[in-house]
Order: C-alpha cells, then structure tokens, then sequence
C-alpha cells in the first residue's frame, strides 16, 4: 500500500496509473480517497455475456451502417457518372470522394466491389492504403489490376 499526500501543488497521479497496488491519497494527514488496481481482460470472451452481446450488437449495427452508407455512395456514383470515361472526373466525384473519406474499414468492400463488378476503385484503394501493388507493367491491364488487388487484399487479410 502506497499513501500519497496531495500538497498545494497537486501531486501528478499520472506516475501511479499502472500501480498494482493499493494507494490511499491523504490532505493534512487524513485519508480523503482509497484507489484500488482494476483488473482489466480485454479479451471479449471474458467479458460478462450481457455486456458482450452488447458489444457485439454495437459493432454489428455500425458494420451494417458502414456497408449501407457505402453501397448508398456507390449507386450514387454509378448513376450520376454513366458515360463518364475519365479516371479524374471519375475519382474526383463526390461520392467517390466520401468512399475514400470512409477510410480503412470500406477496403474489404471496394475489393468485393473490384472482384464481382470490376469499376475504377483503384485510386479509391491507393489513397486508403497508401499502397500500389499494381506493377507498371500492368497499368492499363483492367484484369491484370484487379488481380493484383485482390492478391493484395488476401495477403493483408482483407479477403478471405
């Protein structure tokens, strides 16, 4: 047991986050509060079941909301850039522009997109990921690209 005597300039606690150890905080010699170790398992199986369940309802209802907002956001694309053949006007749409602000959780989406309805995600999947699997020798190789794409996202474990 530590006891800690809090003085007119606020002794930090910050030193004594990790303590395992039970620390009684003093003013003027008298106990003013008991801090006692948490014991925290971040291991999901080993939170309660209610609390689990709960969890697991939350990210199953944000994944859901993911996926409905970006399938939302590719019908709107596709409707509104029929016709369109330039990669830039393409890629700079709005709604593609929304895709990339999704971040990393939309990548296994914009590879099953790539994978059953080819389009042009390959600048959505370069700006999220920071890579290019892509080798110059198959830019311009529709088929070639998606390929490296794909292998791409199982080696990183976007797909299965």
């Amino acid at each position: 047991m530590k006891v800690i005597e809090i003085t007119e300039t606020i002794d930090t606690l910050a030193d004594y986050a990790n303590s395992q150890e039970v620390i009684i905080l003093t003013r003027n010699g008298q106990a003013i509060a008991t801090l006692t170790p948490l014991k925290f398992d971040q291991n999901i199986d080993n939170i309660s079941g209610d609390f689990r369940e709960m969890i697991e309802e939350n990210q199953s209802r944000k994944k859901t909301e993911l996926e409905t907002t970006f399938y939302q956001l590719v019908e709107q694309w596709r409707g509104e850039t029929r016709g369109v053949s330039s990669t830039e006007q393409l890629s700079m749409h709005s709604a593609y522009q929304q895709i990339i602000g999704m971040g990393s959780d939309v990548i296994p989406m914009l590879l099953r997109e790539l994978e059953r309805n080819s389009g042009r995600w390959f600048w959505a999947l370069k700006s999220i990921t920071r890579e290019d699997p892509v080798t110059p020798e198959q830019q311009g190789k529709t088929k070639e690209m998606i390929e490296s794409w794909l292998n791409w996202g199982r080696k990183n474990g976007y797909i299965l």
